[in-house]
């Protein structure tokens, strides 16, 4: 669905900016969530499942970092581990037929690329996690308790 199709501009924005304004203050974020959601699925339905386990790892990062932001060894170590689950995904989902094609024009071997489908956005929402669980090591944001 493309931000300037019918069914984006006739159905599926009025009945999300319905729902935000019917729904009371606490849960208008979580309408905005699944609304985003829903409309990332429309297009990459079972990549959504990549898209939902980097928001919870984020999440569950950010927490920890801040729980832990007096044993700086500690935070750290979470800040490492939400940095290389993060760019694992990306380079996984982004670079791995890149990599396997570079191997076989070197080598002249003929591995078959895995034809990996690039979710979309993926670049965008990993610098989200990115810069968000950052901003929590560096004390520049307080960790999000309400998911």
């Amino acid at each position: 669905m493309l931000f300037s199709s019918i069914p984006f501009l006739y159905y599926f924005l009025p009945c999300v900016v319905i729902l935000y304004l019917l729904a009371p203050k606490p849960a208008k974020n979580a309408v905005l969530l699944l609304a985003s959601l829903v409309f990332y699925a429309w297009g990459e339905k079972k990549l959504v499942v990549l898209m939902i386990a980097a928001i919870l790892l984020s999440y569950i990062f950010g927490l920890l970092i801040e729980k832990y932001k007096d044993r700086k060894n500690l935070s750290r170590l979470f800040l490492i581990l939400s940095v290389v689950t993060s760019l694992a995904m990306l380079f996984y989902y982004k670079y791995t037929d890149f990599f396997i094609y570079n191997f076989n024009a070197i080598t002249g071997l003929s591995v078959p690329l895995l034809k990996i489908a690039l979710p979309i956005g993926i670049s965008f929402y990993t610098f989200q996690c990115l810069s968000y669980t950052v901003d929590v090591y560096r004390g520049d944001v307080p960790a999000q308790k309400n998911f």
